[in-house]
């Protein structure tokens, strides 16, 4: 029996998005609040901002667009 769940991947959601989108299909996935999850990434951001621009920047490429 195959388990795995489609709809909880993280998608960049175009529906939702002030940049790309990485930040509003990460928080459908996990089922946060989008704002909850942009604060956060501003606030790692600040703290680690190479390793939170490049990181942001392999999502924004690497993932698939949907509108969630």
């Amino acid at each position: 029996m195959n388990n795995f769940n489609t709809h909880r991947r993280w998608y960049k959601n175009t529906l939702n998005k002030k940049i790309s989108g990485v930040c509003s299909g990460l928080a459908y996935r996990l089922g946060f609040p989008v704002w909850s999850t942009r604060l956060v990434t501003v606030l790692l951001f600040l703290s680690f901002p190479f390793a939170v621009a490049l990181g942001y920047l392999i999502a924004h490429c690497c993932l698939e667009e949907k509108a969630v």
